[in-house]
């Protein structure tokens, strides 16, 4: 007996809401049973735990400063919308799956240009970076998980199809969907071992709502597999893949665009140029104490720092100047061109650090480099992508501390396409290595770049599916 089969002789799944056989190898068609919409006995649960929880939302609110926009929003009073034939709303919890939707926003256009999509965040943060990406009209808050909300929200948006970007299947939102017939997608679909446990426990209430879904576009195996441990239909899940390697730009720069790159930074062609990115707090006086060490041996050695927040730029700046060096700062070379390099003397400009103030330039600076450090991986911060680093085929060195990119540094692993070190002294051996060795450190950043194209293609296959839905 599966495990789904035991699941609905305990009473954990109730049978009308269980997967309907397959009408074709592609889509079982909807599910049965979406019953009557949203439900009170849900609005009592978070009515009650909002009671029990008020002095930490009161907290969040008055003393951290969350949770405070969006409110009229995050009650359903969204813009009234004209009926759509092919709306498709989008639901990015914060920034990361925010940012994945871009490449998806891309493709949906291109393969169905007539389609209208709109897009709801959680956070504030995502609610930036949703604006900033899809304009003010196209975005607005994730409703409150109340019948009410739920419904005001569904009546003015008015959407032809519903994506959730990685899970966040709410009960009475999923609910409401199926007694109106709007099929649910979760894209790029996860669930970590610790949250599959906990919907185990508590299957009996929210199993519901994974069972409205209409499919699961799993970005693996083992996802799809904790899916189907939980109860989930195995016709309704697909292992699509990870959309977020389609937004990783693998095209080697053009010889001419480094060049230029180089040039204007005031950088030899010559160059042995290292990039610090998005560096952490105590990460850039390890990498200026490695950088002034490796370039006794070689002098053709150049850093560029690019601290991850600039407010810290001040303090990044006195750092730079205590190791003894000199600043270039990005911004002042874009202004100035190579006049910002007069009255600096020779031995002082030749081991100049590059300080980066300017935003969102980190991923083209990354095509003058040869090598790259990820920074947050020193400390216990979980890491910052790797990915676009390692797409443009840079030889990659990352710190311990990777969790939150740790499917992508596991694939980089078995491909031995980056390196790993424990510390700063473990950073200036690996570093040095790759220095007194160019054509080895070229041949790891050709595998890490082969590595995360064998991954792409996510992004296609679920639009596939997705333009299936809207015929």
């Amino acid at each position: 007996m599966t495990n789904a089969r035991k699941r609905r002789y305990r009473g954990y799944m109730p049978s009308n809401e269980a997967a309907l056989p397959a009408e074709s190898p592609h889509d079982p068609g909807p599910p049965k049973g979406g019953g009557t919409g949203a439900s009170l006995g849900f609005d009592l649960l978070y009515a009650t735990a909002a009671i029990l929880g008020a002095p930490l939302l009161c907290y969040r609110r008055w003393v951290l400063k969350k949770d405070r926009q969006g409110g009229a929003q995050k009650r359903g009073y969204l813009p009234d919308r004209p009926a759509h034939a092919q709306r498709i709303w989008i639901h990015a919890v914060s920034v990361g799956e925010a940012k994945a939707t871009h490449v998806l926003y891309k493709a949906l256009k291109n393969e169905i240009p007539g389609a209208e999509i709109v897009f709801s965040t959680t956070t504030d943060t995502g609610q930036e970076v949703a604006r900033k990406l899809y304009g003010e009209a196209s975005v607005f808050y994730y409703p409150l998980d109340f019948s009410r909300c739920v419904r005001r929200a569904l009546d003015r948006t008015k959407p032809a199809l519903v994506v959730l970007m990685e899970l966040e299947v709410w009960p009475n939102f999923t609910a409401e969907c199926a007694a109106r017939g709007i099929p649910i997608v979760v894209l790029n679909a996860r669930i970590t071992e610790r949250s599959a446990r906990r919907y185990a426990r508590a299957w009996w209430l929210l199993g519901r709502s994974f069972l409205r879904v209409r499919r699961w576009l799993a970005q693996s195996d083992e996802y799809a597999g904790r899916l189907r441990e939980l109860g989930v239909d195995a016709s309704r899940i697909e292992i699509a893949g990870n959309i977020k390697y389609d937004d990783v730009d693998t095209a080697p720069p053009p010889a001419e665009a480094r060049q230029a790159l180089r040039h204007a930074m005031g950088l030899a062609q010559n160059a042995q140029v290292w990039i610090g990115g998005s560096t952490h707090p105590s990460e850039e006086a390890a990498l200026l104490g490695v950088y002034r060490l490796l370039r006794e041996k070689h002098p053709r050695l150049r850093l560029i720092l690019c601290p991850r927040h600039p407010h810290r730029l001040p303090e990044v700046e006195k750092e730079i100047a205590a190791h003894g060096l000199a600043v270039l700062k990005r911004s002042v070379l874009k202004a100035q061109g190579l006049a910002a390099l007069d009255g600096m003397p020779a031995e002082r400009l030749d081991s100049a650090v590059i300080l980066v103030d300017t935003m969102g330039e980190l991923k083209q600076l990354y095509t003058a480099a040869d090598l790259a450090f990820v920074g947050g991986s020193l400390i216990p911060h979980g890491g910052q992508s790797v990915m676009e680093p390692a797409g443009l085929g840079l030889a990659c060195v990352y710190g311990p501390y990777m969790h939150n990119f740790a499917e992508a540094v596991l694939l980089l692993k078995e491909a031995d396409g980056a390196r790993m070190v424990e510390n700063a002294e473990g950073l200036r051996e690996t570093l040095e290595k790759l220095l007194s060795d160019p054509e080895a450190a070229h041949a790891l950043g050709v595998r890490a770049r082969e590595a995360l194209l064998k991954k792409q293609g996510a992004t296609a296959r679920c639009v596939e599916y997705l333009k299936s839905l809207l015929k």
